[in-house]
């Protein structure tokens, strides 16, 4: 005769031990896996360093390209600037008005009149 509750009890101590193996074998591929990332952060941040020493020079190189050029194009808009404001005072000085509003200036009526035949 089958004996069911011995069966029982012998499947669940298989199973048990079978999941303590599985366990042990996560918690290893577990450390497994810090550990690697560890090595590839640290490779990593070498690299970095590395590159950026090796690159320093041609970073600096671009920086100051940049701000020359960024120089050049203030300086060339403060002339554009400057052409502008010029064009228009020379414009303005060549139109003559009224110094003021009056119109009871006798000077405004003279130099304002339709016709200079007197």
């Amino acid at each position: 005769m089958v004996n069911y509750a011995e069966e029982a009890r012998r499947l669940a101590e298989e199973n048990q031990r079978r999941m303590a193996i599985l366990i042990d074998e996560l918690q290893e591929i577990n450390e497994r896996t810090a550990a690697k990332g560890r090595e590839f952060a640290e490779n990593l941040a070498a690299d970095m360093d590395r590159f950026w020493q090796e690159h320093a020079a041609e970073l600096e190189q671009s920086r100051a390209e940049d701000e020359a050029k960024e120089q050049l194009e203030a300086e060339a808009r403060e002339h554009r600037e400057a052409v502008a404001r010029s064009m228009t005072a020379r414009r303005a000085n060549q139109t003559v008005g009224p110094v003021d509003d009056e119109d009871e200036d006798e000077d405004a009526k003279f130099y304002q009149r339709k016709s200079w035949l007197i």
